[in-house]
């Protein structure tokens, strides 16, 4: 392993390499440490080679080579698919704190805030509606959800395409897989303070190792607080993370794991955004503009509680099952700007709003096995499991008992000018119930040395049911195929095929409900692993079809709100992506991205021969690149990131808007001060490029992107 490297832990590494168990700390110890992280201690970042992070299971290159999201020990050049991993490493030196920041950094990634009350994520063209955490699907990304902080995961997996076969439901656009940070076999603890621009200050925690002697019985914690505003007047949020995770060896073979998370988010929000011209030209308004009031809020309370039981055979078998539990509330009041600027008149938008209160509820499970067998004299791989998992999310409305329905100057706007209305009573429709279960099994085939076929499928189940209705598919089979074929000892070449279905509760004429929506994946590409497997590489084609959309029945039309419809609808997504993703050299790390995607409407009533996802670019270009410079221990080291992407427009009521092409810069230099402690300065959007980072329409919730911002950041190991 290069020493220059941070020791990771990996789940499946840990079934192969047997490790003897070091001595645990006195207790005194670990009271110390944790005292000392709590003050601001962290782990020396990777790009500082001479100290590791949070020292754990030492394995090789390869073991960080085997997403968690696959369930089985296949490297990323033996997957038929596009898979992208961010890891601890890579999110230290950029600076990545939410999956917001993470995920922009991801190749092909379109990050859209402030959709349907959280954020929303797209790949080739499509909603990512797939989530999983440490393999298990969870709830994210849905209404009111909460920003997702990084400081307890270990890395984010992203499988893009269609994953039917372990997922179900969703769309073609990719599945993200959070792996948390697990408990160490050896001692650590590590801490970072941050400051940044618009007062962002940041503080965090990690503590881990050993509780008893034989060290069978491990424990970790990780715990930040963040007070941050933002470039917008007003707005704020503190928000107060806490993870804890504990492991017992059952066995040598046998490890019971157990997990808390609780998130705690209190922030004055901007829903509002800015508005455009009647007529789809840009206001030009400041970027610090904010047409909210100064009463809104935006609350989160989340509790997510888990555990895994592992067992690993002597025949190499592995056999896992994990549970998840999450329950959450939050609740907002909000008034904000809605509605187009007359460029004739001078007119402008009126204060819109309202109160709300959600409840969301998740549990799920997954439990699988996995392993080699001999099959003709040839070894092959299996794997069989099941998952199920089940929501609820309910929301609760009120009415403001004073008007607030008053025009807002936009270019003179006092947030603090409205005051703040009473309430009234809160009212649910019900809840939205959801459940579904499926079982899955795949084989991975050696047909020879150098071919690899592998075959899989799902059998699903779902079911919806609210206060009015009730939708329910007995079973839905999803098939998976791939091929893939050593070209060279370092290079493969692959072909694939993934489908995925999304049930929908719209009901025909005759009073049924439609077929679900059927998306399929189909990609081929080249793979390889250079530099002695410290570089990957890939080139991906993909063909990505979705048929079965509603739409509205043209033999029955509305009778007001009574509408009925047909499953005829059709798109594309089609394009091309490449990446590199690696060290180099010594001590120089490269990732590399760019995706080209265009998407039509293959049949629709109203917009057949149209572009489908206008605001994905065609364009996207990713790099982060970051150098520990020779000379001087090692101590100096410098990185350098750029996003660009080619314009993007979005239609809305017939009027069309328009962000052009851009470009962004970004920057850091860090420092080892000692063996232990070490600072890093971060500048992003280094030229301060003025750019919109979506767009919903003239009348509001268009975003401004990030001015340039600054950070320093003090980190410390122990």
């Amino acid at each position: 392993m290069d020493a220059s490297k941070p020791f990771r832990f990996s789940r499946r590494a840990a079934r192969s390499h047997k490790e003897a168990p070091s001595p645990s700390l006195p207790r005194t110890a670990l009271a110390s440490a944790v005292m000392l992280a709590s003050a601001g201690a962290y782990a020396q970042t990777a790009s500082e080679p001479t100290v590791s992070t949070l020292p754990t299971v030492t394995v090789t290159e390869s073991a960080d080579n085997s997403p968690t999201l696959l369930k089985t020990s296949q490297s990323l050049r033996e997957t038929p698919q596009s898979v992208t991993i961010i890891d601890r490493e890579r999110m230290t030196q950029q600076n990545l704190q939410t999956l917001e920041e993470v995920l922009q950094q991801a190749p092909g990634i379109t990050v859209q805030p402030y959709q349907q009350l959280t954020t929303g994520y797209y790949s080739r063209g499509f909603k990512i509606d797939s989530f999983q955490q440490d393999g298990v699907p969870v709830l994210m990304g849905q209404m009111a959800g909460a920003p997702e902080d990084m400081g307890m995961y270990e890395r984010v997996e992203i499988l893009r395409g269609a994953n039917g076969l372990l997922q179900g439901t969703g769309n073609p656009a990719a599945t993200v897989n959070l792996v948390p940070k697990r408990a160490p076999r050896r001692f650590g603890a590590a801490g970072a303070l941050t400051a940044g621009s618009w007062n962002r200050y940041r503080a965090e925690a990690d503590v881990g190792g050993p509780l008893d002697e034989s060290g069978s019985l491990r424990a970790r914690m990780v715990a930040s607080h963040e007070d941050r505003g933002f470039f917008y007047d007003v707005a704020d949020q503190k928000s107060m993370n806490l993870y804890g995770t504990a492991e017992l060896d059952l066995s040598p073979g046998t490890v019971l794991s157990v997990g808390l998370q609780h998130q705690r988010i209190r922030s004055i929000t901007n829903m509002a955004g800015v508005p455009f011209y009647s007529d789809g030209r840009d206001v030009g308004l400041p970027r610090s503009t904010y047409l909210d009031v100064g009463w809104d809020r935006f609350n989160w309370d989340n509790t997510r509680v888990f555990a895994g039981l592992e067992h690993a055979f002597d025949s190499g078998w592995t056999a896992k099952l994990n549970v998840n539990h999450l329950s959450g509330e939050s609740n907002m009041k909000y008034a904000g700007a809605n509605g187009a600027v007359d460029p004739a008149a001078g007119t402008g938008p009126r204060l819109t709003g309202g109160a709300y209160e959600f409840e969301n509820r998740q549990t799920s499970a997954d439990g699988y096995l996995d392993g080699p067998f001999m099959l003709f004299g040839r070894r092959h791989e299996a794997l069989i499991g099941a998952n199920y998992q089940r929501t609820s999310i309910e929301q609760f409305s009120a009415n403001f008992l004073s008007p607030i329905n008053v025009p807002v100057d936009v270019w003179n706007w006092d947030p603090h000018s409205v005051p703040e209305p009473a309430v009234g009573p809160f009212a649910s429709r019900g809840p939205t119930r959801m459940a579904q279960s499926g079982i899955y099994a795949m084989g991975r085939f050696s047909l020879a040395d150098p071919v690899k076929l592998i075959v899989g499928g799902r059998l699903s189940r779902w079911k919806q049911t609210t206060s009015t209705a009730s939708s329910r598919i007995s079973s839905e089979f999803t098939p998976y195929g791939g091929l893939v074929v050593d070209v060279a000892p370092q290079w493969s070449v692959y072909a694939s095929y993934a489908q995925v279905f999304q049930p929908q509760t719209q009901t025909t004429w005759e009073g049924g409900m439609l077929d679900p929506v059927q998306g399929s994946n189909r990609e081929a590409g080249i793979k390889g692993e250079l530099l002695d497997g410290r570089l990957d590489t890939s080139l991906a084609f993909f063909d990505i079809r979705q048929r079965n959309r509603a739409q509205a029945d043209p033999a029955h039309p509305c009778v007001g709100a009574v509408c009925y419809y047909i499953a005829g609808g059709e798109v594309e997504s089609r394009g091309v992506e490449a990446e590199m993703r690696g060290r180099i050299v010594q001590g120089l790390d490269l990732s590399l991205g760019y995706t080209y995607n265009a998407s039509e409407y293959l049949k629709d009533a109203q917009s057949q021969g149209q572009p489908f996802a206008r605001f994905t670019p065609r364009h996207i270009f990713r790099l982060w690149a970051n150098y520990v410079l020779p000379g001087n221990d090692g101590r100096l080291s410098a990185g350098f990131g750029i996003q660009a992407q080619s314009a993007y427009t979005v239609q809305s009521g017939g009027v069309t808007l328009r962000q052009g092409g851009y470009a962004l810069a970004s920057l850091r230099v860090g420092y080892r001060i000692d063996k232990r402690l070490s600072a890093a300065l971060h500048v992003n959007n280094l030229f301060d490029r003025r750019y919109y980072q979506s767009l919903a329409g003239p009348s509001w919730n268009n975003r401004y992107g990030e001015p340039r911002s600054v950070a320093l950041t003090l980190r410390m190991e122990y």
